[in-house]
């Protein structure tokens, strides 16, 4: 091993440091653990955080299974601090610490966002398709669309669609969800990634006379599987401007569907897409086409969406020249039609990063203020290795590598930190804030996380990097210092 490399690491963790035995050390360490973990649930219980948890988690074992883990991760925690500050000088110990919590808030935000990316992503696809092909208005002969469609390699599914508004009354109970078309004259129909989210009733008994309701919809009317339900729909007000007298349709409650997302399951119910065209005055339209790919890849949709669009020109000409104003077809991923959404958490994932990236760089400057002290301590030695021949730049090799070891250390605990965090994250988020408000303005029922390759690379590589460079100003000073004058007054 390099002499440098051996005294940066000697520097960082000396041996030889008095104190009480390693035992000793580990036994009051459990202890005063265990005692943490004791206030901690104290205060819990006084804030009713406790009780709350035991209302809103579903196995009583399993959260006692948590609250266990956690004191084991706290109880190794906490060793794992003494063992630091048993082992390295103080200084040094709050920059590892100060690295630690920077790459521990980093990749918890930028996985939960990404999480969140992926989710929507999800739900997007699952609820409105790959691409949707649409036209200025009505789409005539949606079929005819539909086989074209399916002749292109990679098309696995595609659906025409109506959606729209509806009142609904249950019991004297009023609601006003969104409505989308299920085609159950198609063989089709069950390939639809929402036919199996229905997880009461069954999707095969959805026809011209029943409806499948969101989950938390019927929960908010408590509708169950075989209720009956007024429907209201708008085509009655130009009935009643015609003098007739429409009534409400009666339909039968024939499945409830729970599709993860609180946005579709609040505020949406599912008719048959007959029912929907005999509601709108329709016969045989559609508002548009729904396309579902072999794969989720954002660029395999890309290239689709190209194809699809070539191939549906033909026919979008023929149907102009055939006086069809709105004949032409226009192809658009998921992605450009929730643009909107996806730009917001592609910004705010962008601002997190480097509003959290401070405290890396708070963590640099007690790296660089460390190794300053550090020099000035130890300007006897460095006037010792001067005059034993050591080069300046070996001299301040030692210094950076000192910096460099504190940015390794510092960025390993911080990732373990940050997966522990993450995999207690609705423990611990549900601590501190009522479930039902996550529920509702996340619109999912959990913090959803993804893992990236890539954040970690560019969060562990920055870090590594800002780190090593923190040791530059201190390592440039000691390797101007003469030996002469380092050992004048010693």
């Amino acid at each position: 091993m390099p002499w440098p490399v051996y005294l940066a690491f000697k520097h960082l963790f000396p041996t030889g440091r008095r104190g009480s035995p390693l035992w000793s050390t580990l036994v009051r360490a459990a202890l005063g653990a265990t005692g943490l973990f004791v206030i901690l649930l104290g205060l819990l219980w006084g804030n009713g955080v406790l009780a709350r948890l035991w209302t809103y988690t579903p196995s009583k074992a399993t959260l006692a299974e948590d609250l266990g883990s956690v004191w084991l991760w706290v109880t190794a925690g906490v060793v794992l601090v003494v063992m630091i500050f048993r082992s390295t000088p103080f200084f040094n110990a709050m920059s590892i610490f100060g690295i630690t919590l920077g790459v521990t808030v980093l990749i918890t935000v930028q996985s939960v966002m990404n999480g969140f990316a992926h989710e929507y992503e999800r739900v997007f696809i699952e609820t409105q398709g790959h691409l949707a092909v649409t036209t200025g208005g009505i789409i005539e002969n949606p079929q005819e669309v539909v086989q074209v469609l399916k002749q292109v390699p990679g098309v696995t599914l595609a659906e025409p669609i109506m959606t729209g508004v509806v009142g609904l009354v249950y019991q004297n109970l009023p609601a006003y969800p969104l409505v989308r078309s299920f085609d159950m004259n198609s063989p089709d129909a069950k390939r639809d990634p929402l036919a199996s989210d229905v997880i009461e009733g069954s999707f095969d008994d959805l026809d011209d006379q029943s409806v499948l309701v969101g989950a938390g919809l019927a929960e908010r009317l408590g509708l169950h599987v075989g209720d009956l339900v007024d429907v209201s729909y708008p085509r009655m007000l130009e009935e009643i401007k015609r003098d007739h007298v429409p009534m409400p349709r009666e339909l039968k409650v024939a499945g409830i569907l729970e599709s993860g997302w609180v946005g579709l399951d609040d505020n949406t119910v599912f008719f048959s897409l007959r029912l929907m065209r005999e509601l709108n005055g329709f016969t045989d339209e559609a508002y548009r086409i729904e396309v579902r790919l072999d794969n989720d890849d954002l660029g395999h949709t890309l290239d689709l969406q190209t194809t699809l669009q070539k191939a549906l020109q033909p026919l979008g000409d023929r149907r102009v020249a055939a006086g069809d104003k709105n004949g032409q077809f226009n192809v658009e991923t998921w992605q450009e039609i929730n643009r909107d959404q996806m730009q917001i958490l592609l910004v705010e994932k962008s601002v997190m990063f480097y509003i959290m990236i401070v405290i890396v760089i708070v963590a640099a400057f007690c790296i660089l203020c460390s190794l300053a002290t550090s020099v000035v301590r130890k300007t006897r030695e460095i006037g010792v290795l001067g005059a034993l021949g050591a080069r300046p730049a070996q001299v301040a090799a030692v210094f950076c590598l000192q910096g460099m070891f504190i940015g390794l250390v510092g960025t390993l605990l911080g990732v373990v930190l940050a997966v522990v965090l993450l995999h207690y994250r609705q423990n611990i988020v549900g601590a501190f804030v009522d479930q039902r408000l996550i529920r509702d303005f996340y619109k999912f029922y959990s913090f959803p996380v993804q893992y990236r390759a890539l954040d970690f690379v560019k969060i562990i590589g920055f870090t590594f990097v800002i780190s090593t460079l923190a040791g530059v100003l201190p390592a440039w000073w000691a390797a101007r210092l003469k030996p002469a004058e380092c050992l004048r007054y010693e």
